[in-house]
Formats: structure tokens, sequence, C-alpha cells
């Protein structure tokens, strides 16, 4: 385990006992530490309830992220509202204010994941905010009990979110976990309308259902990777490095005049 991992290691478990960071023995660590299922959330921001193109489901305290994915997050909600006004993307949770465990989730723990409900519109094709997370069957259809009808998967809108997020290269989508049928509706529909292959194929590479983690009919599970500052800071990346996200993490710098002088010390003066 090189310095760096360490020394996040050590700082996650101080957490465990109530300290909080950054601290004396880890100033440098703040925003997303750790991993994604074993991290926490220092000097996140809080995504507003409401903004262009967006609602949140609940108003739980669980809506913190990282500033960077926090505006990818809304940036890619205004960019559906400009193109397809009407719509509204509908937010689960996020992250908590310090990160941490946020039961059920088997992650959200470090403010780089978020729950995407699915782009909703009635039978008739008016758009609508998904009453929750309602299940879509293979036929694109899913029955919203709240209100007694039927909704469909309001595809377009939902790859133009897809699409926003992919090209963002603030966003820097790692995953976007969705169910197999979802996935090769958006596939589908972006490529018999002749979306860049080089998007389409992004998409293709992101979307996976996961196990365990349920099928993911209703809603994205969107992952952003670390950044190379992140990094630096405690991110600590975990799972695949796509392409289009490559980073590359500065040497520490080391002054040779010093390091040659500190050579010749004696021990005890070290």
């Amino acid at each position: 385990m090189n310095a760096r991992l360490l020394l996040v290691a050590i700082a996650l478990e101080i957490s465990q006992i109530g300290c909080t960071l950054p601290s004396p023995l880890a100033p440098e660590l703040t925003g997303s530490i750790g991993m994604t299922h074993r991290g926490m959330l220092e000097n996140g921001r809080e995504i507003p309830a409401t903004g262009d193109g967006y609602i949140f489901l609940r108003d739980n305290g669980r809506h913190f992220a990282t500033e960077r994915f926090a505006s990818a997050i809304e940036r890619a909600a205004k960019s559906v509202e400009d193109q397809r006004p009407g719509g509204t993307l509908v937010i689960g949770d996020v992250s908590a204010k310090h990160g941490g465990a946020l039961l059920p989730h088997l992650s959200h723990r470090a403010g780089r994941d978020a729950d995407l409900i699915l782009y909703a519109e009635t039978i008739e094709g008016v758009p609508v905010a998904a009453p929750g997370f309602v299940h879509y069957g293979a036929d694109g259809l899913a029955w919203d009990e709240k209100n007694h009808r039927f909704l469909r998967f309001d595809v377009e809108r939902e790859w133009l979110l897809v699409k926003a997020l992919l090209e963002d290269p603030n966003a820097r989508i790692q995953w976007m976990f969705a169910n197999h049928v979802i996935e090769a509706r958006l596939v589908e529909w972006a490529r018999a309308r002749g979306e860049p292959d080089e998007i389409v194929w992004r998409a293709e590479q992101v979307m996976l259902e996961p196990h365990p983690g349920g099928p993911h009919d209703d809603h994205l599970h969107v992952r952003t990777a670390c950044s190379a500052e992140e990094i630096e800071t405690g991110c600590v990346p975990y799972g695949p490095e796509r392409p289009w996200l490559a980073v590359t993490i500065p040497e520490p710098v080391i002054d040779d005049a010093d390091l040659a002088k500190s050579l010749f010390l004696p021990m005890d003066s070290r």
C-alpha cells in the first residue's frame, strides 16, 4: 500500500470513532475520500431540492455530492430541459452530508454516486415527473400505483441525459448501472437517430446491470470517477479506467539538494 492509500485508510478508521476530517493527522484530505463503498465526504455541496429541469424525490438530507459531480448533474438536467422542455428529472439519493454508510445502498458513501430516476411520460406522450421508483417492463411500460395509471419510459429524454453526462468532461462518468432492457432501448434509439458512434460506444461501456444491486429497471445509478486533483486529496480510484477519462498523477516534487544533504546527516538528527 502506498503512502497516500495508507493515509486514507487510517483517516477512514479515525472517522469511524466520531472524528471529522480534515484533521491534524490528515490535513490534506477533503472532498470525496476513499472508495464509493467505503468512504466519506467532506466539504461536499448540497444540490438544491429543485432546479432547472429536476426535482428531488425526497427531502431526506441525502442530496450531497462533490462540487464537480453536483454541477455536472445540474448541467445535464438543464441540457435536457433546454432541448426537450416539459420533462422532469427526478433524483433519488446521492450521499449524506459527510458521506458514510447510507442504507439500503451498498455505495453512495463518498459523494460520487447518484440515483437518477428514469424520465416518464403518460401513455398519450405527455411528460410527467416520475412518482417514484416505478419498474419498466420490456414493453417500456410501468404501473404507477400512486396515480393508478400506466407510464411509459421516455427514452428520448433519457438518452439526452445520458449523452449530456457522457459528453461533459467534468462529469467523468465511470458507470451508469441500468437494466439490460433499458440499455438496449437507449442504444437502439441513439443508433436509429445517427448519434455519434463515440458517444454510443461510451454508453455501451458504462451501462451495466449490477449484481448484486437489483434490476435497475427504474433508475440509472450514475457514478463519477476520481479526477487527478481529487486523487491528491483522498479520492481512491476503484473499478475500470475508462480510456477517455485517463488521469496523470503528478509525482511528488523532491528537492535534490535537500535529499542529498539529508543522506549525510547523522541518524539521530534526521
